[in-house]
C-alpha cells in the first residue's frame, strides 16, 4: 500500500484536533474519526501508516499506536 504526505499529512492534523485530551480519549476520538472516515483515512491506511512510523518512535509513543492499532481492530 502506497502512503503519501497526504496520508500522513491528514493523520497529523486529526492528532492535532484532539489536543488537551486524556491518552484513553483521544485514541477513541482517533478511532472513531478513522472508522467514519472524518479523519480522510481508511482503518486499513492508518494501520499501514502507524506501522511505517512505528519504528521512528520512542517506547512511549509506540505504546500509544500501538494502544491505537488495538481500538482500531477491536472496534
Amino acid at each position: 500500500m502506497d502512503i503519501g504526505s497526504q496520508d500522513i499529512k491528514r493523520l497529523m492534523q486529526a492528532f492535532q484536533s484532539v489536543q488537551g485530551k486524556s491518552e484513553d480519549e483521544l485514541i477513541r476520538e482517533l478511532v472513531d474519526m478513522i472508522k467514519s472516515g472524518k479523519g480522510g483515512l481508511t482503518p486499513r491506511k492508518a494501520e499501514s501508516i502507524i506501522k511505517a512510523v512505528e519504528q521512528m518512535v520512542n517506547p512511549k509513543q509506540r505504546r500509544i499506536l500501538d494502544k491505537l492499532l488495538r481500538e482500531l481492530h477491536k472496534r
